[in-house]
């Protein structure tokens, strides 16, 4: 009888030959709009997953000790692997359309476009393409040294002020839709496709939240028609490029001015959900709560146009109980007007060992709760210790978004994939062990060969996680001694070993 190890890797075997022309038709097919609703090959399709903002460039957006700097294969394959692992259909990545103003961004200056600065969203589409997901790619987004975020660089190049003008100078709307342009016009060398025709693509979103300042501002609604017409403005302009895409509108405006959702471009639209940042909306919006979301579903979906959340938190800033937070996603799950959302944020192992750092970090307690700062939002599965969350809830909330995801799907949640084997990435201080962390694994074992003999002996049974990596040998070593590691994900499944070093 086959070892259980060999029966799970024939089951997986299995699953992939099986799955395989489904996942290719699912690829090469574009998401299409009917109606309020999406539909993936005429078939009815819905969705939950992450964002990850940085697959085309990290440190661009949130603040990265690391950044900015182009991520590495393996942080981008893991970023996937882990979102596969959670169930995920679409990606929300930011950095794959938006970066401005910096040396390594798609449009270091004005109107000169650096095709370097793609090879990381190259990547990431295929990688995308082979786990079979959709990408949702904003086109001016975040920027974390930008006064004003991304659409202050586009600001600063004109000299112009006022934010407003964004939206109504001639010559930065322009300069905008030149950098869409770029953008959609971009030759994929690993695909062999423009991203115009690409379709794992699903939808160019215009803008990240950029009507915000003015409905802070008071704007009147003048200000936010101007707002809308720039919305159907760079809609008209992305269609005429590109006829395959959806355009998604990520202005915001819709709660104060709905006309925006009449726009004839706009096939999707959404809002950002985080009760964290309910006192900066004033007092004129209503608080955050589950039945925000069915709200904005109806209004959305009363104007002919398919309702997603884009970004919504996950954590006990926003949702205090894990009790609260499984209510809000069976009120998106059960909700037929909810047709996909995604969380913030998901991180990656590192090459070397560990995680990525966390975004826009902070020392600061009470700035780490209340700030603008990754130890609340970024989520690294399976689960990890920060300054606002304990291991065992963010462990407990992954697990819900994973069932979530499942459900969005109407798939029913699977056994979680073996985990990668992991790599030992050094062992030059003796006895101190490094290794390059497996997505999805809950738990590490370590096992040591002496010199001379011929038996692995386990020394960290389920001991380690990733953030125990590097571990130390509580028993020491001089030299000709060898290790290896196993990963263990939440089923208590083991992968298979590494190689020994």
């Amino acid at each position: 009888m086959p070892s259980s190890r060999k029966r799970n890797t024939l089951f997986t075997l299995l699953t992939i030959i099986l799955l395989a022309p489904y996942l290719s038709a699912q690829t090469d097919a574009f998401v299409q709009r009917s109606g309020t609703k999406l539909t993936l090959n005429s078939a009815p399709f819905r969705y939950s997953g992450p964002n990850i903002e940085w697959l085309g460039l990290e440190g661009y957006g949130p603040h990265d000790p690391m950044g900015p700097r182009l991520p590495s294969h393996f942080e981008i394959d893991d970023a996937f692997d882990t979102a596969a692992e959670m169930g995920a259909k679409v990606v929300r990545a930011q950095t794959m359309g938006d970066t401005v103003g910096c040396p390594l961004c798609i449009e270091p200056s004005e109107g000169s476009f650096n095709e370097a600065a793609f090879a990381s969203s190259d990547y990431a589409i295929a990688t995308a393409q082979k786990h079979g997901m959709k990408l949702i790619i904003p086109l001016v987004g975040d920027c974390a040294t930008c006064a004003g975020g991304g659409i202050g660089q586009y600001l600063a190049w004109h000299r112009k002020p006022n934010p407003q003008d964004f939206f109504t100078d001639p010559a930065l709307i322009a300069a905008y839709e030149k950098h869409i342009d770029a953008v959609l016009n971009h030759l994929n060398p690993i695909t062999g496709l423009r991203y115009k025709d690409d379709p794992t693509i699903m939808a160019w979103e215009n803008c990240n939240m950029c009507g915000i300042l003015t409905m802070l501002s008071g704007g009147n609604a003048t200000a936010l028609g101007q707002v809308s017409t720039w919305v159907e403005t760079i809609g008209a302009h992305i269609k005429q490029t590109d006829p395959h895409h959806l355009y998604l509108d990520t202005s915001g405006i819709y709660r104060v001015y709905p006309p925006v959702l009449d726009n004839k471009s706009t096939d999707l639209a959404t809002f950002e959900f985080y009760p964290h940042w309910d006192i900066l909306l004033g007092p004129n919006q209503p608080p955050t709560t589950a039945a925000t979301f069915t709200h904005d579903a109806a209004t959305v979906t009363s104007h002919g146009k398919v309702f997603i959340v884009n970004e919504f938190g996950w954590d006990r800033t926003d949702w205090k109980t894990s009790a609260d937070f499984e209510n809000v996603l069976n009120t998106l799950s059960t909700d037929p007007n909810v047709s996909g959302d995604g969380f913030w944020a998901l991180q990656a192992h590192l090459d070397n060992f560990g995680f990525q750092p966390i975004p826009a970090d902070s020392n600061n307690p009470v700035f780490a709760e209340h700030g603008e700062s990754g130890q609340w939002w970024a989520l690294y599965y399976p689960g990890v210790k920060t300054l606002v969350n304990t291991a065992e809830d963010m462990a407990a909330r992954a697990q819900l978004l994973r069932a979530h995801a499942y459900t969005m799907s109407g798939i029913p949640a699977p056994k979680h994939a073996i985990p990668p084997r992991p790599v030992i990435t050094s062992t030059v201080i003796v006895g101190l062990i490094a290794w390059r962390g497996s997505a999805g694994a809950v738990r590490y074992s370590v096992e040591r060969n002496d010199a001379g003999s011929k038996e692995w002996k386990p020394i960290c049974d389920r001991c380690a996680t990733d953030t125990d990596d590097p571990w130390v040998d509580p028993h020491g070593a001089l030299g000709g001694v060898h290790y290896r590691v196993i990963a263990w994900n939440a089923d208590g499944v083991p992968s298979e070993p590494s190689d020994p070093r």
